[in-house]
């Protein structure tokens, strides 16, 4: 589903990669941990094409990730970042801007499988917690029905009951490629893989 093959990358002369390969199978979660500032993020960055390492190649479903087939690809993700700044006052906003009003029903669902209540929808991102506010991000975005799900630091904000509601909601997902880093060590335990950097 996802390959990296032979991935160089450094940054101000600091080698990040040194002819790096992976492979994600379609369907599985797999996670990447280590340390900060080993690249689990970075390779994250790389997949969606936001990143270019100098050397070596990346395949999504088959495609090779060039300037031909990014759009492609990135169509084919749901990209979940960690720090996520909206222009945006609360989730119900969001939900407008990302065109989703149909996803309705799939964004109550989530919600609830995360211990929140639609009505956290109305409420401004500046008067709900870090956490919650995560968890509507990520539940609106669960909602797009797309094949591949990346997701940076998932765990960020959230405490051990939170984490262990969306470990539940990721698994209870069928047929997707879920794709994370992640320093969690219950998240970690969670993935059908885990490549440590």
């Amino acid at each position: 589903m996802i390959q990296f093959k032979d991935i160089d990358l450094s940054f101000d002369d600091k080698q990040i990669f040194s002819c790096f390969n992976a492979e994600i199978e379609q369907g599985k979660s797999i996670c990447f941990s280590g340390v900060s500032g080993r690249g689990k993020s970075t390779l994250l960055k790389i997949i969606m094409g936001y990143i270019i390492p100098e050397s070596g190649s990346v395949y999504v479903d088959g495609n090779q990730l060039n300037s031909n087939t990014i759009s492609k690809i990135r169509d084919s993700i749901v990209w979940i970042p960690q720090n996520i700044n909206l222009p945006v006052n609360n989730g119900s906003e969001l939900i407008k801007l990302m065109d989703l009003d149909q996803n309705t029903d799939a964004i109550g669902n989530n919600l609830i499988k995360l211990g929140l209540t639609k009505d956290i929808l109305y409420k401004g991102f500046d008067k709900i917690s870090g956490g919650q506010k995560q968890r509507v991000i990520i539940a609106i975005c669960i909602s797009i029905d797309k094949p591949v799900i990346i997701m940076d630091e998932p765990t960020s904000s959230l405490d051990d009951k939170s984490i262990t509601m969306l470990i539940d909601m990721i698994k209870g997902l069928r047929g997707k490629t879920v794709v994370s880093a992640s320093h969690n060590a219950e998240w970690i335990n969670s993935a059908d893989k885990v490549i440590e950097l």
